[in-house]
């Protein structure tokens, strides 16, 4: 019954002694997975960044193709005038007609300002959420190396903790 005793203290022992090394490895291992979760949420937020881009990409040759809709529109609605001023026997580029066309060359000019403005916001506010993304990205990637070193911290603080001392007052 002694010997039972002795190797039943003899297997805890062992066993207790082998729990700080099992506690370090799997601290390693969830710090190693803290790295590869912020490596892949920087990923993920650096393809959206991209996405981003395309997307104001997109939205600013809508407004670019406005604005040529509003440039032939200028032009039309002038020739317009003058073509029914000449018709008429009135010299379309004075009095009424003159003063049409340039009423319809300041609006359509106006309009066309909006848009190219339209399109440049469209543009740039792109490639500020798409910057905005990336400084995401990196940061979560950054989050996971601190998440991993305040893990492997905690984890060499504790088998610190749980050395057993030696019969001398020594610690192994």
């Amino acid at each position: 019954m002694a010997a039972l005793i002795a190797t039943a203290g003899t297997l805890a022992g062992a066993a207790s002694s082998a729990l700080p090394v099992i506690g370090v490895a799997l601290s390693a291992a969830s710090a190693f997975s803290q790295i590869q979760a912020g490596r892949a949420q920087a990923a993920g937020l650096a393809q959206q960044a991209a996405l981003e881009q395309v997307k104001a990409r997109s939205e600013a040759l809508r407004y670019k193709e406005q604005a040529n809709r509003v440039y032939q529109n200028i032009l039309q609605n002038v020739a317009t005038v003058n073509a029914r001023a000449a018709a008429g026997a009135i010299d379309p580029f004075s009095g009424s007609p003159l003063a049409l066309s340039r009423y319809a060359l300041a609006q359509g000019t106006r309009e066309l300002q909006i848009a190219k403005d339209n399109e440049l916001i469209a543009r740039e506010g792109g490639v500020i959420n798409s910057a905005l993304m990336q400084d995401s990205g990196q940061a979560a990637y950054r989050s996971g190396i601190y998440n991993a070193v305040g893990t492997l911290g905690q984890s060499a603080f504790a088998y610190n903790m749980t050395r057993i001392p030696k019969q001398n007052g020594q610690t192994s």
